[in-house]
């Protein structure tokens, strides 16, 4: 038991210490002058570096059998580019590419690094371990908030110190995961781009998260163009944060209740019905409300994206396929949307961006069809 808490106390600051930087990244940007088209670019470019990290960290966790120390590098690189993005109050563009880029990479990094290590350390209570991880936002998120506006961001940089000061020893005490023995080279990983029920996955979480991405860019800058303050817009982490902790509680009965791909299709047209609201409603306290959506979205995306892809690929390649395709799905999305959504943004305005997020889940919901009727193929191949 006292492992467990080991487990939870780790996933509890690693999520608390993210959410310091990653909930006030964009008011940050903001206050700094950077318009939305600038910060598109800036945010794109840690997801060039989420694509990158999560393809060589899974890799590397595969190949040496370990994930430990893969965390901790991911970690120390994510403290000292978060600590480097807050440091320089002025306006200098390539410096903030860098610091914004490595600060937001190795989130992405780190995530995914987590629950990999989670799912493989504990399945049985993946879904409390990570239900910590979301208590660690729903805490974290409103206190960044709130300590920004009081005290400003070099009261951000300490307490992102003491965090991440306090989790470094429960990296320190947590058992690494015991994984299955096996050299695993590069041609190993050519099993994933022959299969191709984990492609279509792979295509379908991406297309869900270009969606479920805008929540972090298009709806910020909504609600601080309504003149919403940094603390509603850590209010509005928090209480997404939070409502993802009964779901992550409760996911093991909801498993057994409902199929995994009856909870994609639910997850991705509630994920339609939210950005709707975001494009309808137009006072930020009522923008937090719809937020309280996120009960239905993405917890259970995520969910599903972790038991679907463990089903189709090899135990061997367990840390790649995921790491690969959380790289692709999370670390594409938050690409291509800053890119896209930034720009149509500034030609069309918030709302009208919003709804064409809404209707985009059409494409995500096709892709699923196609999948089930691959799945449905091979079931009938093996009789």
């Amino acid at each position: 038991m006292m492992r467990r808490w080991n487990y939870y106390c780790l996933n509890f600051l690693s999520f608390f210490a993210i959410s310091l930087v990653n909930t006030q990244m964009i008011p940050y940007l903001s206050t700094l002058g950077y318009d939305v088209v600038q910060r598109g670019y800036l945010l794109a470019a840690n997801a060039c570096i989420a694509i990158i990290g999560q393809f060589l960290f899974g890799y590397l966790c595969d190949r040496f059998r370990h994930i430990k120390p893969f965390f901790t590098l991911a970690y120390v690189l994510f403290l000292l580019s978060g600590l480097m993005l807050f440091w320089m109050s002025n306006q200098l563009f390539w410096y903030h590419l860098v610091s914004a880029a490595l600060s937001g990479g190795m989130v992405k990094v780190i995530m995914g690094l987590n629950e990999t290590w989670m799912l493989e350390a504990d399945g049985e209570h993946y879904g409390v371990l990570r239900c910590f991880g979301a208590l660690g936002l729903t805490l974290g998120s409103p206190f960044a908030g709130w300590l920004s506006d009081a005290f400003g961001y070099g009261a951000l940089m300490i307490s992102l110190a003491v965090v991440s000061g306090l989790n470094f020893l429960f990296i320190y005490l947590v058992r690494d995961v015991q994984k299955q023995a096996g050299t695993i080279h590069l041609s190993s990983l050519q099993q994933l781009v022959k299969n191709r029920p984990y492609l279509l996955l792979v295509l379908i979480y991406l297309l869900v998260y270009m969606i479920g991405t805008a929540d972090q860019y298009v709806v910020v800058d909504k609600m601080l163009e309504l003149g919403a303050s940094r603390a509603v817009v850590g209010f509005k982490w928090a209480l997404q944060s939070f409502m993802e902790v009964p779901l992550f509680l409760f996911a093991g009965k909801l498993l057994k209740r409902f199929q995994p791909k009856v909870l994609l299709v639910f997850g991705t047209v509630m994920y339609g019905i939210k950005f709707a609201l975001y494009a309808f409603l137009q006072n930020e306290w009522a923008i937090v409300a719809a937020a309280s959506l996120q009960l239905v979205t993405l917890p259970i995306i995520l969910l599903t994206s972790k038991v679907l892809i463990q089903a189709v690929t090899p135990k061997q390649l367990c840390s790649s396929a995921q790491m690969f395709a959380m790289g692709i799905f999370i670390g594409v999305s938050g690409l291509i949307t800053p890119l896209i959504t930034s720009n149509l943004a500034a030609a069309l305005g918030y709302d009208a961006t919003l709804y064409l997020v809404a209707a985009f889940i059409s494409a995500p919901l096709f892709v699923i069809w196609l999948y089930l009727r691959v799945m449905r193929q091979a079931e009938q191949t093996e009789k």
